[in-house]
């Protein structure tokens, strides 16, 4: 290791490595997200940490290395139950160098109870033997990026695969032994027939996948399909056009063997994203890479987002700590999510250890007025959004910011 233990702690958090570790032995079991920034190319809407420069890969990998290493001596080898290697594309990492990641992790951290292992994938890097070297690591779900199977529309994204490739490497993942299958869809491409986002989702199922993760296209941040849509040369399907194939895909992909269990992701029985639900139900993860977040306590802190200042130890993470109204808007902000909902008398009973009853008091009456108008649904003591409600969840949430 070419770092010392205090490197990886942000710098706030500096001389508190057994208050972080009564934390994370208090909350069970972590997550462990790693994250990846290059790519080969950079998709047209992306607007993530990656980069093309395969000059800073080493030093990246090595951080990594480093700071698994690091963390597994802060926490002293706490146990983990999922893992999560996003980016970028992880799959550009060698048979190799994704095998003594996953080496190191297992001597860093307690996996006896490993419960998932997710990998993501872009379908234009990856061959047969990487993937069967990838199931032989370990990784045991693989979540590739297809956003959608027309070759027109992946062109306009700048995506490196076309749905010919996307739909062979579904085939070769189930020969190398994935059972897991997870793919991205994407709704709200300029120039997309939203009734092809059905008929996606369909082929995809029928290919192999048991998960889908649908998102919207997000043009906030500058990117250069932004660009095209702000000059007028491209145009964005309606609000109202994209929520209707949201609708759509919440009647129909029940029939097909994939139900929803949060706003934008559906998967067959048992195989939901358990690493993600941990985000959702506020559990801890910790966070390695540059961008990487991490939760543990009553702490939050972001990786820095300089690629190259990440991995030569420069970088200055992002850390706040949470007060106990903070901690408790987000239970409801990321359980709301979930089509299971929020437990409010659990919620409510430690609004009163906290003090904060009111506050609890003041946001059940909102949630109980959505009601009215269909946008909330009480059992009990249990809320949730309801279909119509989920698509309006951002100014529902808002509430609890």
């Amino acid at each position: 290791m070419t770092r010392n233990l205090a490197a990886f702690l942000p710098e706030g958090l500096r001389g508190s490595s057994s208050a972080l570790r009564e934390a994370a032995s208090a909350s069970g079991p972590l997550g462990l997200y790693l994250h990846l920034p290059f790519c080969i190319d950079r998709c047209t809407y992306c607007s993530f940490v990656t980069t093309r420069d395969d000059s800073l890969k080493p030093a990246t990998v090595a951080g990594l290395h480093d700071g698994i290493a690091a963390w597994g001596g802060i926490l002293e080898r706490p146990p983990v139950d999922t893992l999560y290697f996003g980016g970028g594309t992880p799959s550009l990492l060698s048979m190799g160098e994704l095998a003594s990641i996953t080496c190191g992790i297992r001597e860093a951290f307690d996996l006896t109870g490993l419960r998932e292992a997710s990998l993501e994938a872009n379908p234009g890097t990856v061959d047969l033997a990487w993937l069967q070297s990838a199931r032989r690591a370990g990784w045991d779900r693989l979540s590739l990026g297809v956003q959608c199977l027309d070759d027109g529309l992946l062109k306009r994204l700048g995506r490196i695969h076309d749905s010919t490739e996307a739909l062979r490497i579904m085939a070769l993942a189930q020969e190398a032994g994935f059972t897991r299958l997870s793919a991205d869809l994407m709704v709200g491409i300029p120039g997309q027939r939203l009734d092809a986002v059905l008929e996606d989702a369909k082929r995809l199922i029928t290919a192999g996948a048991n998960h889908l993760s649908i998102y919207m296209l997000d043009l906030d941040k500058a990117c250069p399909l932004k660009a095209e849509v702000e000059s007028g040369r491209l145009a964005l399907p309606s609000e109202d056009e994209v929520a209707d194939v949201f609708e759509a895909l919440q009647e129909r992909l029940p029939g097909w063997g994939l139900f929803p269990y949060e706003i934008s992701n559906f998967g067959a029985p048992g195989q939901e994203s358990l690493h993600n639900l941990r985000y959702w139900e506020r559990r801890p993860y910790l966070g390695l890479g540059p961008s990487a977040a991490s939760h543990l306590g009553r702490w939050r802190w972001t990786e820095s987002g300089v690629i190259a200042a990440w991995a030569e130890g420069r970088g200055v993470a992002d850390l706040q700590e949470l007060d106990a109204a903070e901690i408790l808007a987000e239970i409801p902000m990321l359980g709301l999510r979930l089509h299971r909902g929020v437990d409010w008398a659990a919620l409510r009973g430690l609004a009163l250890q906290s003090g904060l009853l009111p506050l609890a008091e003041a946001w059940e009456t909102r949630l109980k007025e959505l009601a009215g108008p269909g946008l909330t649904e009480w059992t009990g003591d249990r809320v949730r959004l309801t279909p119509k409600g989920m698509l309006t969840s951002n100014a529902i949430l808002s509430m609890f910011v």
